[in-house]
């Protein structure tokens, strides 16, 4: 049995899993969708221009698309790497760096906060799932996630990125490299 972390880079629509034991290595790398394909994954975008009662319809739709689709996907992945025997000590999600306001008339009038909001709907999304599955939530700051997991393991970033890359096909860009990183915290903070 290993100990394992999870961590998660979201998007609109969906996110970057990554599943990493202590050694370091790569278990476990997938996209996970977050919202059903029939509703729009940018919904305060799509909700410019609409009523606000229709505007607020839309992305309550939308947070409960994610809610649903992100429980059930971490189930799945939970349930296959418990299978394997493995244990989960954590799961890293991301922090969001802006504050969004909760009127969402004052979202919809500002582009950055559109996509500010749309980022923490994902990113808490994937905390309620992991929270309702009774796992330890790590939460990180994007952009300082490789400098962190590099200090938790008392290695130079490269080299971090590189042993856990090695043996791995595509993809392994940016999305799978923080989401690597984060799990690497979610081990090593929750152990």
């Amino acid at each position: 049995m290993a100990d394992v972390g999870i961590g998660f880079r979201e998007h609109s629509g969906w996110a970057a899993a990554v599943t990493v034991s202590g050694r370091p290595a790569v278990l476990d790398r997938r996209r996970m969708l977050l919202c059903d394909p029939g509703l729009p994954r940018q919904p305060y975008h799509a909700a410019v221009g609409l009523d606000l009662d229709r505007a607020r319809d839309l992305v309550v739709d939308v947070e409960r698309s994610a809610a649903a689709t992100a429980g059930h996907e971490l189930a799945c992945l939970v349930g296959e790497l418990n299978a394997a025997g493995h244990r989960i000590r954590g799961v890293a999600v991301a922090v969001g760096t802006a504050k969004v306001p909760e009127e969402l008339a004052t979202v919809l009038g500002s582009h950055a906060l559109l996509h500010a909001a749309e980022g923490e709907l994902y990113r808490e999304a994937l905390a309620d799932a992991v929270e309702a599955a009774g796992l330890p939530v790590v939460r990180f700051v994007a952009r300082e996630v490789l400098a962190d997991a590099a200090a938790a393991l008392r290695r130079p970033i490269a080299d971090m990125l590189a042993e856990l890359g090695a043996g791995l096909g595509p993809p392994w860009a940016k999305d799978q490299k923080e989401a690597a990183a984060a799990a690497l915290l979610a081990l090593h903070t929750a152990a």
